[in-house]
């Protein structure tokens, strides 16, 4: 991807805060719509969507890499690494692997959107740094810094005020926010299986970051195929957990989005919101430095929180604010934004970047997609 000017750029930085906040809105909008006395809960369905947008992203770099390929060529420049075992014998489709955590994730992360208000839903997958610096620690062995584990310590604690003010004063919008909390908290541990299996993969491959996303939309848009009539079949009478009788009821889904205009309107706006998302997030991530991007991802969580509140889908509530600035707080001193120059930390962070300018092979594709 060539250097743009900064115009551009804040155009890009744009539409990752329109698309970003669109993206939890919209999906939260489709599940309160009720069409004929019905509420559109399809959380197995609502990964279909994100694979189809995600899938979009490598409809977009095959395009551009096919109509401007010198483009691309100059400035990718990428090495391709010797390949050995399993990269050898699958190359790009190695990403099946970081697919099949993706959907786990991102079905119980929907599932927790049903139940959840939406700014907590979006708060609560902060605790995803935690659970990646801990698989990073125990599977790519890398090093823990003592500012990173600050961070971690920062972010649990703000992920707990955040999901206390949840329990303790149901939004309008939160069919079973307990429940919700815990399946928000699930889907952490398999979002940061993906972040993890791609920044190892990452390393092993000559790709660029779109086309890993596009790959990852392209295959766990097979599994959806695979599995979403599955779950068709398996009769499921909890009104928390089921929809319409079944595990997953696709065909009403598909129905439903036949019988309302505006709730088919929304699922494409959501499809295109993921594609801009990933898209956008790709160019910020390479373009701008982290503080510009942890802005956007603060701002995008704020919307949220301010949309939802316009709608009277939420109240406010200080104990979650408080929740949340800790929040922000722990993910600056993680991503090395805020570098405290007190007890050793500074140090820390100059031995961290020492040692990360040694390995040359880490991946940016987690920086953007560490809060779909």
């Amino acid at each position: 991807m060539p250097e743009i000017s900064s115009v551009s750029l804040y155009g890009f930085m744009l539409g990752l805060l329109v698309s970003g906040t669109a993206k939890t809105v919209v999906m939260k909008g489709m599940d309160l719509i009720k069409v004929h006395g019905n509420a559109f809960k399809h959380p197995y369905f609502q990964s279909f969507t994100l694979f189809l947008g995600e899938f979009l992203c490598l409809c977009m770099f095959i395009l551009i890499k096919h109509y401007k390929k010198h483009r691309i060529a100059s400035s990718e420049a990428f090495i391709e690494p010797d390949r050995t075992g399993i990269f050898k014998k699958l190359g790009k489709w190695v990403f099946c692997f970081s697919a099949a955590f993706e959907l786990f994730a991102s079905s119980l992360m929907f599932m927790g959107l049903v139940l959840s208000a939406a700014s907590v839903f979006q708060m609560i997958r902060g605790f995803v740094v935690v659970v990646v610096a801990i698989y990073s620690k125990i599977f790519l062995k890398r090093s823990l810094f003592r500012h990173q584990i600050l961070g971690m310590v920062s972010c649990t604690i703000g992920v707990f005020l955040v999901g206390l003010a949840s329990i303790l004063y149901e939004a309008p919008s939160a069919r079973n926010p307990v429940l919700g909390v815990v399946l928000l908290l699930l889907g952490q541990l398999f979002a940061g299986a993906v972040f993890v299996t791609e920044e190892f993969f990452m390393e092993k491959l000559s790709c660029h970051p779109a086309e890993a996303v596009g790959m990852e939309g392209f295959i766990g848009i097979g599994y959806c195929i695979i599995i979403l009539p599955v779950l068709n079949l398996i009769p499921c009478h909890d009104k928390a957990l089921c929809s319409h009788g079944k595990v997953e009821n696709s065909l009403q889904a598909f129905k439903m989005l036949g019988d309302s205009p505006l709730l088919l309107m929304l699922w494409f706006v959501n499809i295109v919101s993921f594609a801009l998302f990933h898209w956008t997030g790709v160019t910020t991530t390479r373009n701008a430095s982290a503080l510009a991007r942890s802005t956007v991802q603060t701002s995008c969580t704020l919307l949220i929180w301010i949309v939802s509140m316009i709608l009277g889908w939420e109240d406010f509530i200080w104990i979650q604010l408080i929740g949340f600035l800790v929040l922000v707080l722990g993910t600056l001193v993680y991503n090395e934004v805020l570098i405290l120059p007190w007890w050793g930390f500074k140090e820390a962070v100059l031995e961290h970047k020492n040692q990360s300018s040694k390995s040359p092979g880490q991946t940016t594709l987690n920086s953007f997609k560490l809060n779909d």
